[in-house]
C-alpha cells in the first residue's frame, strides 16, 4: 500500500503516554550488545501510515488491505535501508498491546543489524482498542 489508499482522515491517536510506554518496552528489549534504535522520521511516517490503514480496515473505509510489508512503502518514502520488519499489537489496555507486540518481535528487536525504529500507537473508537505498531529498518 504505497500511501494507505484510501485513508483520508487520520487516525486518532493514543495518548503520548502510551507511546512513550511501547518506546520504552522496546528499548528495553533491545539487547546490550546492540546499539540503541534510533528514531526516524520516514520509518516513523510508515508505523503510523500502517495503524492508519488497520483503522481504515476496522471502519470498512479502506480501499486496500492493510500494510503487509513496511519495505516497499519506505522506499516508496525515500528510506534507503535494504531490510525492514513490523510488529504488531491490540489491546484494551497498553500493557496488553504492549505484550503482544514484544511478543511477536521476540527475535527481532534484538536484531543487531535493524538500527532504526519508528513507533504508532492509535486507539480505535468503536473498539475501544488500543493498535500499537513498531517498524523497524537497517542496511
Amino acid at each position: 500500500m504505497a500511501i494507505a489508499p484510501g485513508v483520508i482522515a487520520q487516525a486518532p491517536t493514543a495518548t503520548a503516554d502510551s507511546a512513550d510506554a511501547l518506546r520504552a518496552a522496546v528499548a528495553q528489549m533491545r539487547t546490550v550488545s546492540c546499539p540503541a534504535l534510533r528514531s526516524d522520521p520516514v520509518v516513523e511516517k510508515v508505523a503510523q501510515n500502517t495503524n492508519d490503514s488497520s483503522i481504515a480496515w476496522l471502519n470498512h473505509t479502506a480501499r486496500a488491505v492493510p500494510v503487509p510489508e513496511p519495505l516497499p512503502v519506505l522506499k516508496d518514502f525515500g528510506y534507503s535501508g535494504t531490510k525492514a520488519t513490523m510488529m504488531q499489537g491490540a489491546g484494551q489496555i497498553d500493557g496488553s498491546a504492549i505484550k503482544g507486540l514484544l511478543l511477536e518481535g521476540w527475535d527481532k528487536i534484538p536484531d543487531c543489524s535493524y538500527t532504526d525504529y519508528g513507533a504508532s500507537v492509535v486507539r480505535h473508537e468503536k473498539s475501544g482498542f488500543i493498535l500499537m505498531v513498531v517498524v523497524l529498518a537497517g542496511a
